[in-house]
């Protein structure tokens, strides 16, 4: 309780940030879609390209987390926070033209990181270790949450005022919102004396070597087999839910099941991590979404078994960043926290570029998607081995 009585104003403030950051943007940005088509007269293809460029700029994960260890995370995150909604009132301001759309779009994902789960998480990891996946469960629900209730608020401000009217609004909560939670709610990490055990593992690694430990390698192996099956599925959920035999509406509620179960995931996942062997706890909540995928490979026209098999896809989706987070400060600390995770990822991205790219490619190819659900499979099974052999130090209390 030692734990909560002084960081519960961190893991608030990291939620309400998280929910106002760019990753709000990424949830909602398909609602502003139609309304710039007849506008712009672009193509849905038009669109993936934009979005892509959102994970290419994204890309820079690793200077932001440098910034954050060498400057402090606050600062960088704040000023990522003022730069990300000024951006969105230069998009409403500003012409629709093409090159110039595709420049703030990119530029979104290249400012933008500084206010994702790299900031948060860092936030939370430095207030606590005994209670640390809990509070990192807690701070990411703030997303969540934003993603339940945002998107029709702003779909009827978007179709009553129009969709610079919707950037408007995005730019007034990360402002308004967001950064007051940093400045006022988020604490500076205190300062904690390292141990034996750690200033000797920090010796042997040196300031800059953390890319030989096999720890690093297997995190991010484990982020990529993660990624890689899920963001496919999700690009194209609905579609693949149709060839499945559901029809629209039930389409629709298996998306809800989705959302049900990374909300679930995000807590139990949490809670789970301190109480029970962390390894094991990942590789369990990793196999989950194997189960899913085996269903979906193996069944057709049963509706209960695509919603649970999607509910179980979001299951994992939803203990990712409880997971990565986790692991990171659990093995490597918060001196280079920023650096490491922003490596890590990078490989989730290009996982996730790979999935989108993969699964519309596959089923062009094949007419259906059983080819990628079936290798989806041997991809989570591959990540979930990965978490098991990661070799992590004793755990710390902070005093």
């Amino acid at each position: 309780m030692e734990e909560w009585r002084r960081g519960w104003r961190t893991v608030l403030g990291a939620a309400l940030a998280a929910a106002t950051g760019v990753n709000l943007l990424y949830f909602v940005f398909s609602l502003f879609i139609p309304h710039l088509q007849k506008e712009t007269g672009w193509t849905l293809g038009e669109f993936s390209q934009l979005q892509a460029l959102v994970g290419i700029g994204s890309l820079a994960a690793p200077l932001a987390g440098w910034a954050m260890d060498r400057y402090g995370f606050r600062k960088v995150w704040a000023i990522g926070m003022v730069a990300i909604a000024l951006l969105y009132l230069v998009i409403g301001f500003s012409p629709v033209i093409p090159t110039l759309f595709g420049v703030m779009v990119f530029v979104t994902g290249l400012i933008g990181v500084a206010t994702t789960s790299i900031s948060y998480t860092r936030a939370v990891n430095g207030w606590f270790s005994s209670q640390r996946g809990l509070a990192l469960a807690l701070s990411a629900t703030g997303l969540s949450l934003a993603a339940i209730f945002m998107p029709p608020l702003l779909e009827r401000v978007i179709t009553l005022e129009g969709w610079r009217t919707g950037y408007f609004v995005l730019a007034a909560l990360a402002l308004f919102i967001g950064l007051p939670s940093i400045l006022f709610l988020v604490a500076d990490i205190p300062v904690h004396k390292a141990d034996h055990d750690e200033v000797r593992r920090r010796a042997e690694e040196g300031p800059d070597h953390f890319y030989r430990s096999p720890a690093f390698w297997l995190i991010a192996l484990s982020y990529v087999g993660i990624n890689m099956p899920a963001s496919g599925m999700l690009s194209q959920m609905a579609p693949m839910m149709l060839e499945e035999g559901l029809t629209l509406a039930q389409a629709a509620l298996g998306i809800s099941a989705f959302a049900g179960g990374q909300f679930f995931g995000r807590l139990a996942c949490g809670w789970l991590l301190d109480r029970v062997h962390p390894q094991r706890t990942a590789f369990f909540f990793t196999l989950i979404p194997a189960i899913g995928c085996v269903l979906l490979w193996q069944t057709q026209n049963h509706y209960a078994a695509a919603l649970f098999a999607v509910a179980a896809i979001g299951v994992q989706q939803g203990a990712e960043i409880d997971l990565l987070a986790y692991f990171v400060a659990r093995r490597f600390g918060l001196d280079r926290y920023g650096s490491i995770y922003g490596w890590v990822q990078v490989a989730g991205w290009m996982g996730t570029l790979c999935g989108v790219l993969l699964f519309g490619k596959i089923h062009d190819w094949t007419g259906r998607y059983d080819l990628f659900q079936a290798g989806a499979v041997f991809s989570y099974i591959i990540a979930a081995t990965a978490f098991l052999f990661v070799r992590l130090p004793p755990q710390r209390v902070f005093t």
